[in-house]
């Protein structure tokens, strides 16, 4: 009877193993790899057995594709993990005084400042409301802003004059100087955490009508 050896198998495999340390997905499974491994011994050639040496490399390429298995496991654990510290982490920052990175804001109702920063002096800004989903709301034009930190009051309003309706929003800023150069801006959020809200694995601190990741943090303050 003819048997196809585990080595034509684990050629096959052998991409998939060496490619990732923490997962066996779409590769050979211990359990099966196992009832290939003793299949070859009962059907395997009595005139011409496996060698000792064959059998060894066999039974090591087992034990290392089981560890792999584990170790995928406990990766995932620890993933798990690592997430619950980063949530625990999250709600240090409440009431602390940050400054941050970021362009969302929470519009309630009432007018809200937006915060940004030129790296000089700009001939005209152009800042852009846009919705959650990407719609441009509101467009807003400021004439010779100095260099630094500068803020933008939205009224609430979209460009045709009707107030938009509570929710989240992100905006974007353009700047350019007096020879029609591009301008450098960041836009930021510098304030009070109030809250930290949990979206879709990523961690959002509230600032007053702004939010920020954690990754965007770049200073706390106090």
């Amino acid at each position: 009877m003819s048997i196809v050896g585990l080595d034509s198998v684990l050629a096959n495999q052998g991409q998939s193993l060496n490619s990732s340390s923490a997962t066996v997905t779409n590769s050979l499974g211990k359990d099966a790899f196992l009832r290939l491994l003793t299949t070859q011994l009962q059907y395997q050639d009595p005139l011409n057995p496996m060698e000792d040496t064959e059998f060894t490399s066999q039974l090591a390429q087992f034990s290392s594709l089981e560890q792999l298995t584990d170790m995928g496991s406990y990766m995932e654990e620890l993933n798990k993990l690592q997430g619950s510290i980063n949530n625990m982490q999250a709600l240090s920052f409440i009431g602390r005084q940050v400054s941050a990175a970021g362009n969302i804001v929470e519009y309630s109702g009432q007018p809200i400042t937006l915060n940004f920063e030129l790296g000089g002096s700009a001939a005209d800004v152009v800042v852009k409301v846009y919705t959650d989903e990407g719609t441009l709301v509101r467009t807003i034009n400021i004439a010779d802003a100095p260099q630094g930190d500068i803020q933008c009051l939205w009224d609430g309003k979209d460009d045709s004059g009707s107030l938009v309706s509570a929710g989240r929003y992100v905006f974007s800023v353009a700047a350019t100087g007096y020879d029609e150069s591009y301008v450098e801006s960041k836009t930021y959020a510098t304030g009070t955490v109030t809250g930290v809200r949990y979206d879709g694995g990523t961690t959002y601190l509230i600032i007053g009508d702004k939010e920020v990741t954690i990754s965007d943090v770049e200073k706390i303050l106090g």
